[in-house]
């Protein structure tokens, strides 16, 4: 890979990425993909604060699709529910936007894990109670 012609593209590849930077160059107005860092997304693509707010809604819409879960930490739905209200409205906000929805995200997950946690507890508490039935007296 250390050919004269590698090393002549990778050459010119660096020479418009640095002109691009230092005087406005652009690489896509030359025909070339851009591959920095704070390119801008394509105008098709989702951004990154709506598909936040979109996987914290699944997190809780799956979360109260399954009643048994979901009976178990009303609280923490409802917790998670007024931090995603919050970071919805703020996700335009490019100082306190990323930080909210990061809050709404981890309380979500919360939920879901303390459901599921006090749900394994329960399942726990329920055989052992059967093996307790199950059990044979020992003789004494």
């Amino acid at each position: 890979m250390n050919s004269p012609r590698h090393r002549l593209t990778m050459l010119m590849f660096g020479i418009l990425l640095g002109l691009s930077a230092c005087s406005g160059v652009s690489l896509s107005s030359i025909g070339l993909p851009i591959f920095t860092p704070g390119a801008e997304l394509p105008e098709s693509a989702v951004e990154p604060s709506t598909a936040a707010v979109a996987r914290i809604r699944a997190i809780l819409l799956t979360l109260r699709s399954d009643p048994e879960l979901a009976a178990r930490v009303p609280a923490e739905i409802a917790v998670a529910d007024a931090a995603l209200q919050k970071a919805d409205s703020s996700q335009h906000d490019k100082i306190n936007g990323p930080g909210l929805l990061y809050v709404a995200e981890r309380k979500a997950e919360y939920a879901r894990t303390i459901a599921e946690q006090r749900a394994l507890e329960a399942d726990y508490e329920a055989l052992r109670k059967q093996r307790d039935v199950l059990r044979p007296l020992s003789p004494g």
